[in-house]
């Protein structure tokens, strides 16, 4: 008798484990998903499928597949590995979500500023952004670690001047190191890449939002004068080679 009911549970186990890995997407999303996301197209299983189009809040994604890993929903965490297409670019990476935190690793992406914009304040910059992260973690919604770069291609800002040009100035390229900051949460250093600026600094982004920034500037010789007279206003006194200190602290 116990042996027939070892082999009874075990297959009851089967079936119940064949059921959650062939069960269908698409009635999944009819289900289960929340009211903020939007999907069409769905094909595949919960665990590996696809979508044509999805919506998240504000966010557009396209071309979506997904490989989930069920058995890792016994620890308590979502873990799958992502990759879509967004306006201007794409995105992927492997993704562990629990109740508060979000742990994203072999981030890659490109996109627009403009795109990113719709998350971070930026103003008018406008430019090109490439990730590439070897981790990401967000604390309710909001980055508190990150290591990897961001580059930053084809920069336009406008002059923090009065009686400067109304349009947007080209800056040029720039790379951006994330690393852990000694005092928690973000931190790193950014220098240019090329452009009409020479810039080396550091930055830090505190779990309670604020920021620090600081570093130095120096126009080069084919700088346009706007650029170099906005780069006198906002900065220190020039040194003994020419570069400009400068410090900017504040919150978002």
């Amino acid at each position: 008798m116990a042996h027939r009911s070892a082999w009874l549970g075990l297959a009851v186990g089967a079936y119940l484990a064949a059921t959650i890995a062939l069960f269908p997407a698409a009635t999944a999303y009819r289900w289960l998903a929340p009211p903020d996301v939007r999907a069409t197209g769905i094909e595949g299983t919960v665990w590996r499928g696809r979508a044509a189009l999805a919506s998240v809040g504000n966010i557009g994604l396209y071309d979506i597949e997904w490989s989930a890993s069920a058995w890792r929903l016994l620890t308590g965490r979502l873990n799958l590995d992502l990759q879509a297409q967004i306006p201007d670019g794409f995105v992927r990476g492997s993704i562990s979500a629990g109740a508060s935190t979000v742990v994203i690793t072999d981030l890659q992406a490109t996109s627009t500023l403009t795109f990113v914009g719709r998350f971070v304040p930026l103003g008018d910059v406008r430019g090109l952004v490439s990730v590439q992260l070897a981790s990401l973690e967000l604390t309710n919604g909001w980055p508190t670690s990150a290591i990897g770069d961001v580059r930053l291609a084809q920069l336009e800002a406008p002059l923090l001047m009065p009686g400067g040009p109304s349009g947007l100035v080209a800056l040029g390229n720039y790379r951006v190191t994330l690393t852990e900051s000694p005092s928690g949460g973000l931190g790193g250093r950014f220098v240019d890449q090329s452009g009409p600026l020479e810039v080396d600094g550091a930055f830090s982004l505190s779990p309670s939002r604020s920021y620090e920034l600081s570093g130095s500037v120096r126009a080069r010789p084919e700088a346009p004068e706007e650029l170099a007279r906005g780069i006198e206003f906002i900065t220190a006194p020039p040194d003994n080679d020419g570069r400009r200190a400068f410090e900017l602290t504040g919150s978002l």
